[in-house]
């Protein structure tokens, strides 16, 4: 391989899937030093997440151009966070010069290389030096040599010397006593790639040690925005200029990365939500990823050693959420062809505002892939996860769960059998039971035992909603609404729907459930609902004074059920000492 001299399609092909390979070995460490722009501990996750999408994606092809090709779009694909966004726009850019070669010698390959510099510089509104892009920078101002041993040799040497010599221009480096995780990432890659000129063979990815927890020093970290916001469109309407612009006031760290056919937009904000609205008028949106930072945060500071993970469908406040820390992995929702994440880039409010002209709303279990991402990450920095699912005979959700869990010894999926308030007020003790140090074996024999004696009653101010997404047929719908019947809906133990009672007004749903909560002796019980809130509060307030205590929670329902319930909902999840249907 020392004498290589012209590079072939299937050449290119190895080439990337060595340095691929590499960077994936060092995942963990990545993340263990990952302290900028945000130290979020995940640059080592979104970087073995883009390596293994090329390695999965990528195809070799006979000329230079169709493999770097397929490469490039796979790296669109699989960006994620700062750095990787920057290494997919690089990889961008040497296909734009490789564009229609059939081979390509070390001066072509040269001047593709300083093309994606120059790409992956441009992504960013404010490029900052000491990060991979001065790794990438230096890396190849190589002289002119003739054989591709020699050129990635003497890029794994300069690599080397600027990666050490990040910490002398970032000053939160050199304060925390690492180097950027981003360019040490990209020096793994050009290792990978000298290994390969070195001896001819890729070398196979080594799995890490599942036992090895890696912490980083976390004091003091801040970040001006709470989330790390992905965006991956087709055919936009705007260049990469024009969209930079567009979005530069939406929040900070913005990046820019594609071509004219596949555009994926990074960038950090308090308002996902409002940045998909404006996303969606310039260009088919196929993919969201958001990352709460906060939550990942705490994930690389104290915590309990149980993590507990739940999908957006359990209702339960932010606010205790953020202090019980409980990770939240959003389901599908499709509004009208586009597709959002559950409370996260579609809040309640906007939802409601939507579902009022909507002509099709439906649901979709989270994907494996951007389940794995999350208990990947969580297994870094955790001993257990504990997944609690909504209930299986409600959602394929559950499912999804437990085949992204294959092959994670750390993580089990516990189903709720239970949804909304229900789901949430599970989750609540579960997460308290975590906090205080409890084992996930004595949390899930807990949640088995209290599944058993949760109950939700839902209130519907009207059943349009169920009836349009089959949750009750058109027949029983009309009947209802001759009669004015408004129904109770429940679930049965096995976590299937059901009608627990009806009466002919909401006053009359209201008394109804308070009777329900009157046949057995309650223990604790929280009030959700859908755009209701002073509804809610009332029917607490009415609780409180019945049985002298107050909810656990009022909380908004997430639009997922509120798809259904429709808006005006009221619901009371309640455990009781016992329950027998």
């Amino acid at each position: 391989m020392s004498s290589l001299t012209m590079l072939t399609g299937k050449d290119l092909y190895s080439v990337f899937i060595a340095g691929a390979k590499r960077l994936i070995q060092e995942r963990a460490m990545l993340n263990s030093i990952n302290v900028f722009p945000v130290p979020d501990g995940d640059t080592g996750t979104n970087m073995g997440y883009l390596m293994q999408t090329i390695v999965l994606e990528a195809k070799p092809y006979e000329t230079v151009s169709e493999t770097m090709e397929s490469i490039a779009n796979a790296a669109i694909n699989g960006s994620r966070g700062n750095s990787g966004i920057i290494f997919s726009e690089y990889i961008n850019g040497v296909f734009e010069r490789l564009k229609g070669k059939v081979e390509v010698s070390v001066h072509d390959f040269s001047e593709a290389v300083s093309n994606g510099v120059r790409r992956a510089y441009q992504a960013m509104i404010v490029p900052v030096e000491g990060t991979i892009l001065t790794v990438l920078r230096k890396a190849f101002e190589v002289p002119n040599l003739q054989s591709f041993h020699e050129f990635f040799a003497d890029s794994l040497k300069r690599a080397k010397i600027a990666l050490a010599d990040t910490p002398n221009e970032l000053k939160v480096l050199k304060d925390k006593g690492v180097v950027d995780a981003g360019a040490a990432g990209f020096t793994a890659f050009l290792e990978g790639i000298h290994h390969y000129f070195e001896t001819g063979s890729v070398e196979e990815t080594i799995q890490a040690n599942e036992d090895v927890v890696l912490q980083l020093d976390t004091h003091d970290l801040t970040f001006e925005e709470r989330y790390c916001t992905e965006g991956l469109i087709l055919e936009p309407k705007k260049t990469i200029a024009e969209l930079k612009e567009l979005f530069q006031n939406e929040g900070s760290s913005l990046i820019v990365s594609g071509h004219s056919g596949r555009m994926r937009l990074h960038i950090h904000t308090d308002r996902p939500d409002r940045f998909f609205l404006k996303l969606k008028n310039v260009g088919t949106i196929v993919e969201q990823k958001v990352d709460d930072m906060k939550r990942q945060v705490d994930a690389l500071q104290a915590h309990a050693k149980v993590a507990v993970v739940t999908d957006s469908i359990a209702d339960i406040p932010s606010n205790l959420q953020d202090d019980l820390q409980v990770h939240l992995i959003p389901v599908n929702l499709l509004v009208d062809g586009v597709n959002y994440l559950d409370k996260v880039t579609l809040s309640s409010d906007t939802f409601y505002e939507i579902l009022k002209d909507a002509k099709s709303v439906s649901s979709a279990a989270p994907s494996v892939k951007a389940i794995e991402r999350s208990l990947d990450f969580l297994n870094d920095h955790y001993d257990d996860i504990l997944v609690i699912s909504v209930a299986s005979k409600l959602s394929g959700t559950f499912n999804t769960f437990v085949q992204a869990a294959k092959n994670r010894p750390k993580v089990k999926v516990f189903d709720s059998r239970q949804n909304s308030g229900a789901q949430g007020i599970l989750v609540y003790e579960a997460s308290k039971m975590a906090k205080k140090g409890d084992s996930i074996d004595q949390i899930i024999a807990r949640l088995d035992d209290l599944a058993n004696r949760t109950k939700i009653f839902v209130s519907l101010d009207t059943l349009k909603y169920m009836i349009r997404q089959g949750r009750i047929s058109k027949i029983k719908g009309l009947a209802a609404k001759v009669l004015n019947m408004k129904p109770i809906i429940s679930l049965a133990k096995d976590g299937s729907g059901m009608i627990q009672d009806k009466a002919f007004s909401l006053k009359g749903t209201e008394k109804k459930i308070l009777g329900l909560l009157a046949k057995r002796k309650l223990l604790s019980y929280a009030v959700v609902h859908a755009g209701a809130e002073e509804r809610a509060i009332a029917l607490g307030k009415q609780i409180e004074s019945k049985f002298g205590m107050a909810p656990e929670y009022v909380s908004t329902i997430s639009p997922i059920v509120a798809m259904n319930a429709g808006i005006g909902a009221v619901a009371v999840a309640a455990i009781f000492e016992s329950w027998e249907d």
